[in-house]
């Protein structure tokens, strides 16, 4: 097993130390899975970054950070930033306005995070996540997808690669490639619009029906979202 990086679990460190008033040394080692010697580095690593950490020896004694204190600037990985922009591009797209008040800043200092190259494809997150109505019958039926096919739905949206899928209609099972266009919310159900190879076509796929992904290494550009939904016709009746 990868053995976990310092900064990622620095970060855990800080959430387990706001999630409750005092800590002892050995209550976050065995919350981290690592020793006491390394949580004692950790906080010393932590008091360097500036955060506010107190140490009272003896009994009834712990580790806390003061309420009224920061916990340090946030440091977030690869993943975590994909997952806040699509978070935002899905707040703005619902149009909510009691989120859209920091949405465009915030946007902007998550994409300066990712090299220039990726930048152009951030800018486009937005269009690319559809949003049509409820229906009582999708709700009825829509179950949490496997969590395994989450990461390379994720990426080969993001990174506009091609996935290979088994994918489960009824009793039929089928495994297919698909490039991954769009998202398509029908609350509380998630479907991408792709390019099916197998079938040659545009489909809607209900990713709670997915049964694997696997990232390939074929790339894609972005259709036109009219022209895919047009193919589909009225697509949110179907769904």
């Amino acid at each position: 097993m990868p053995r976990e990086p310092v900064t990622d679990r620095l970060d855990r460190t800080l959430g387990l130390l706001a999630s409750r008033p005092s800590w002892t040394a050995r209550e976050l080692a065995d919350e981290l899975g690592v020793c006491v010697r390394t949580v004692r580095r950790d906080l010393v690593r932590l008091a360097a970054r500036g955060v506010a950490v107190e140490a009272e020896r003896g009994r009834g004694g712990g580790v806390r950070v003061p309420a009224r204190s920061g916990l340090g600037r946030v440091q977030l990985g690869a993943e975590e930033l994909l997952d806040l922009l699509l978070a935002l591009a899905l707040a703005e797209r619902l149009r909510s306005p009691l989120l859209l008040t920091t949405l465009g800043g915030l946007r902007q200092k998550l994409a300066a995070a990712f090299p220039p190259e990726e930048r152009a494809r951030i800018a486009g997150l937005r269009r690319r996540i559809l949003v049509g109505p409820t229906s009582a019958a999708i709700t009825a039926s829509w179950k949490p997808p496997r969590p395994a096919v989450l990461r390379p739905i994720h990426e080969a949206f993001f990174h506009q690669r091609a996935l290979e899928l088994t994918y489960r209609a009824g009793q039929r099972c089928t495994i297919r490639v698909v490039e991954p266009h769009y998202l398509l919310l029908n609350w509380p159900a998630w479907y991408l619009l792709v390019w099916d190879h197998l079938r040659g076509a545009v489909r809607a796929l209900r990713v709670d029906r997915i049964e694997a992904a696997d990232l390939t290494d074929a790339t894609f550009r972005v259709r036109k979202a009219e022209a895919m939904v047009a193919s589909l016709g009225d697509i949110f009746a179907q769904l």
